[in-house]
Order: structure tokens, then C-alpha cells, then sequence
């Protein structure tokens, strides 16, 4: 085993108060560099202030949310602006206490230019009925401008960490000291701590990268097992270096704490070195482990305290530039950890696979918004089978960049050593993507996903819903299938992230994860972006996104 945690500690955690509500009338929220990062507003009101933004904005609610979502529960209420990219968590100690978070687009006008500056924020919708109401909060970021990459899980005793990667700046495309933070909330997400600082980045990275140490994809994972290591929270994230405004290295850094987010470890390299990563992409020393920027890090914690990391490596061999998923472990709370081990040999997901946007990012036909392969790991804890751990991702299988994208599933049952050949969850013409796994209480793996096999509005092309599958059988190898969204989101006729010139009405952006999460009842809630919904901001009008939900 590799020695790597060290003993220094980064503190902070201040609890905040009873929270406020947010001053001032509606907000809005603006395109990204996708477009550009300011617009001309002319006209309109006030946005927040510089520095954080926190308290509660609003309650939706079932009864008051338009008809056309029915049977889904739609979240946002506190702008027009998108929301995207969404997580999901239920408290393990109750059951109707569901909380989602994903990114909302906020605005300052600036009186004298009449500019309006986008702030990328990350908000929670909070429900404590069951998913009848959802209030919208803002944690307090802190001093933080732009807030990406939401990732919730809550602890055995049902306090909730949240982790983002948080800049101080987001106006003209420059993201200044890019870093991980984590808030923890004690009443179940409605107020939270001040955020802590665990990774902190340096240099600015605008158009394409310059010196700097960029962080970048995080996600948490708690210890709720019985292990001596109960309670401890553990972040990974890429720890991205550029040189000249090229990304020369990407290792998965960890940190931990072991006192509810109070303290945690200086960050350390986990992610290893193996003759698996010598091939094509390599960046840094040879034989390096990186990970690949177009995916996540996924950890997760057996009951017996062993934290397991998958994630998406594009250093294999080849000439096809497809990507590998490999796995580390640690059976001593994160101080040692294994060589990187092999899940998937190669994902379908390189040069020649899939179409690409006007930008060079992986897409779909007829589609611009951009897709990862990755999905998640995760692990059953049921008695008929605990301790077996699932990967999810999506590739596609078809020659050519035109085929058809189908989401995968593998297992393991000797604690990652050996995986199952991939199956597909569901044999399908169209494409599914962003796929999420949880294990119910039975032991089955439930599946969810971005689904394309709906039916189109004249005249459209990019549409889609979502799906959620339950495997058949422990070993992963069939599933039934249920559909959850119940409106078609039509990406080709989008209001934000598009560019007229170039690509039209399509959106180029819809978020790079959905999530499901499973509660102490066996209940299955899922979140994604929806593209249901019509607006007309500035003068322009297209489908919206919206933060949706829904109970499987």
C-alpha cells in the first residue's frame, strides 16, 4: 500500500445563524461563455451584491407549480434564469426529507453600463413533506463569485455535507483561484455553515487555462457504516495544472475529516501509478494515473469502513483516444491506497465514436449540449448481497459517430479485483446518457438516465426525458424500465447556452450529471435538467431549464 495522507489539518467551519431572505424582486440569470459572459440588458432589476448570497428564496410547492408538470415536482422558483446539473440526497433518518441542488445563474446590473454580470451559484430545493413543497435556499458560499459541480450526501445521523468547486470570479470568462469547499447543514439543508476551504487553487484560468493549479470535478462520500471510521467525510476532486494554457496533469486528490467538517487533511494524491497509464493522453510522469477532465471521481464507503474511488482515466492504449476506468482502495480510512485496478479495459468514447459541437465537445446527433461517459460507483449493503459494487456509464457500441449511445452496467463481488463484462441496461435506438445508480434495500441496482427515446415536437430534433431502470436480477444483467419524466425537454429550441450563428436554438449545455439517491423506506427520487418549459428573457425566447424531480 502507498503511504499517503499526511498529518496537517485545515480549519474553519463557522455556524451561521437563522437565515434571511433574499432582498430585492426577481432575478435573473445569464448564458455562460457559451455565448458570452455579460449581455446587454438595458433594462431590468437589481441583483445581489457582490460576495455571498445567502437565506431563503422561495417555496415551491406541487399545487402551485404549472400543469404541465404534473406528476413531476418542479423545484426552482427564485429566477427565470437556467438550473442545471443536478444532485439528489435523502436523509437516512427521515424519509421525507429530500434535498436537491444544482447550479442557478444569477445576475448583477451594473446601473451605469447596464451590463449584467453572470454569477454561477449553486443552489438546494429542500423538502421536508415528502416532496409536496420545496423551499430554495442559498447556502452561504462565502466571499465566492461562481460555485460549479454540486455533490450532497448526508451522515448516518442525518447531518448533510455539501461539496462545490467555488472561484472568485466568473465575469469575462476568468475563474481566479478555483478551489473545493464543503458547508454542512444540521436541520436537514435549510440553513448551513459557513463553507471550508479544503483544496485551495491559485492562477487564473481564461480561455483555455494559464498557470494555474485549477480543482475541478468534486464529489463526497460519508462513512455510515459501523467501521471505527463512522462519520468520516471523504472529497475527491482533479487537481488540474496548467502550464502556458495547457493542462499538463489532473491527479484525483482526497481529503478527509474525522470531526463533521470542522478540520480536515491536507489534500493528497490518490489516484497512483500503473503501466495501465503510460498510453496515449499522458500527461505528467509516465505511468501517472490522470483523470480524465471530462468525468468524475466517484467515492464510496463500504460498511466496513474500506473507501473505494472509480474514475474515468484517458491515458490507455491506443490511438483512438478512448477512455478506461480504473479503481484505488483504501481499508485504512484514506491513509494508504492501492494501485489503480482496471473496471472497464475501454469505453466507446473516443475519436470517431460521437459527433462533436461547434466547440469540439463530444455530442449526440442533431444535438450540441456536450456528454461524458461516466457515471457512478456504488455498492449494496443489503444482506442478500452487501458489499457488491456496481459501475454505471454510457458508450456508444455502434461504428461511427452517428450510432446509438447506450448506458452499461458491471459488478464485482470480490471487492473490485475482478468486474463482470458490461451489460446494457436497456437494448435501445436512441441514445441514453448521464446515467446514476443507487442499490435499494433489496439489493437491486436502480439505474438512472437522460433518455432520447421520446417523442419529438414538429420541427424539433434534440429531445429528451428521463429514465429510471431496476435490474432483475443481483448480477445486474437484465432491467425492467419505467419512465419518470412526464413532459418532453426540447433541447433544440433552447433560450440559453446556444449561439445563433453557429448552432442555432440548440443548447450546448444541460448540465454533466443527473442523480438518484434511494431513502430508508426503499423510495427512489430522482433529479435531472427539464427543458419542458418555455420563457422570454431579454427579448429572446426558447425552452428554459428547469430543476425537476421525481419519485420512482
Amino acid at each position: 500500500m502507498r503511504r499517503i495522507l499526511a498529518s496537517a489539518i485545515v480549519t474553519g467551519l463557522l455556524i451561521v445563524g437563522a437565515t434571511t431572505a433574499l432582498a430585492g424582486s426577481a432575478k435573473h440569470r445569464l448564458d455562460t461563455g457559451l455565448i458570452s459572459f455579460t449581455e446587454d440588458a438595458k433594462s431590468g432589476t437589481n441583483g445581489p451584491g457582490g460576495g455571498g448570497i445567502s437565506g431563503i428564496a422561495c417555496v415551491s410547492s406541487l399545487s402551485g407549480q404549472p400543469s404541465s408538470f404534473a406528476g413531476n415536482a418542479l423545484l426552482d422558483c427564485d429566477s427565470v434564469g437556467p438550473h442545471n446539473e443536478t444532485t439528489v440526497a435523502v436523509n437516512p433518518t427521515n424519509a421525507a426529507n429530500i434535498v436537491v441542488a444544482s447550479h442557478t445563474y444569477l445576475y448583477n446590473l451594473d446601473k451605469q453600463s447596464a451590463i449584467a454580470l453572470l454569477r454561477i451559484f449553486t443552489e438546494a430545493y429542500v423538502s421536508k413533506d415528502g416532496g409536496q413543497t420545496w423551499t430554495n435556499v442559498h447556502p452561504p458560499h462565502g466571499s465566492y463569485r461562481f460555485l460549479t459541480d454540486p455533490a450532497l450526501a448526508f451522515d448516518a445521523d442525518g447531518h448533510l455535507y455539501w461539496s462545490n468547486v467555488a472561484s472568485h470570479d466568473s465575469v469575462a470568462g476568468a475563474f481566479s483561484d478555483v478551489s473545493v469547499i464543503v458547508e454542512r447543514s444540521n436541520d436537514g439543508g435549510i440553513t448551513w455553515t459557513d463553507p471550508v476551504t479544503v483544496a485551495k487553487g491559485n492562477g487564473t484560468i481564461s480561455n483555455g487555462g494559464s498557470n494555474a493549479q485549477f480543482n475541478d470535478k468534486d464529489w463526497l462520500a460519508v462513512d455510515r457504516g459501523t467501521s471505527r471510521y463512522r462519520g468520516s467525510v471523504y472529497v475527491t476532486w482533479a487537481r488540474q495544472q496548467y502550464r502556458k494554457d495547457v493542462q499538463t496533469e489532473s491527479p484525483i486528490f482526497f481529503v478527509r475529516s474525522r470531526d463533521g467538517g470542522v478540520t480536515w487533511t491536507v489534500g493528497a494524491e490518490i489516484s497512483g501509478a500503473s503501466p495501465l497509464c503510460s498510453g496515449q493522453g499522458s500527461t505528467g510522469p509516465r505511468t501517472r494515473c490522470d483523470q480524465n477532465d471530462a468525468g468524475f471521481s466517484s467515492p464510496i464507503v463500504a460498511p466496513d469502513g474500506t473507501i473505494f474511488v472509480a474514475f474515468l482515466n484517458h491515458q490507455a492504449q491506443g490511438t483512438t483516444l478512448r477512455d478506461q476506468v480504473l479503481l484505488v482502495r483504501s481499508t485504512d480510512g484514506g491513509d494508504t491506497w492501492s494501485d489503480p485496478q482496471p473496471i472497464v479495459g475501454l469505453v466507446h468514447d473516443g475519436v470517431g465514436d460521437y459527433p462533436t459541437n461547434w466547440v469540439g465537445d463530444s455530442t449526440l446527433t442533431d444535438c450540441q449540449f456536450r456528454i461524458f461517459a461516466a457515471g457512478n460507483l456504488t455498492m449494496s449493503t443489503a444482506t442478500a448481497n452487501s458489499g457488491q459494487l456496481y459501475y454505471v456509464y454510457s458508450e456508444n457500441l455502434d461504428p461511427g459517430a452517428t450510432g446509438r449511445t447506450n448506458v452499461m452496467a458491471t459488478t464485482s463481488t470480490d471487492g473490485g479485483l475482478t468486474w463482470s463484462k458490461p451489460a446494457l441496461v436497456k437494448s435501445s435506438a436512441s441514445d441514453q446518457i448521464f446515467p446514476w445508480a443507487a442499490v435499494g434495500l433489496d439489493g437491486k441496482v436502480r439505474v438512472g438516465y437522460v433518455d432520447r427515446a421520446r417523442t419529438a415536437p414538429p420541427g424539433q430534433a434534440c429531445v429528451y426525458g428521463y429514465t429510471l431502470a431496476t435490474a432483475n436480477d443481483l448480477a445486474a444483467t437484465s432491467f425492467t424500465t419505467k419512465r419518470l419524466d412526464t413532459g418532453v425537454s426540447v433541447a433544440s429550441d433552447a433560450r440559453w447556452f446556444r449561439n445563433n450563428a453557429i448552432n442555432g436554438t440548440n443548447t450546448r449545455f444541460i448540465g454533466d450529471y443527473t442523480n438518484i439517491a434511494i431513502g430508508p423506506d426503499g423510495s427512489v427520487w430522482a433529479s435531472w435538467t427539464d427543458m419542458r418549459d418555455t420563457v422570454t428573457v431579454f427579448g429572446r425566447t426558447g425552452h428554459t431549464e428547469h430543476a425537476v424531480a421525481a419519485k420512482g
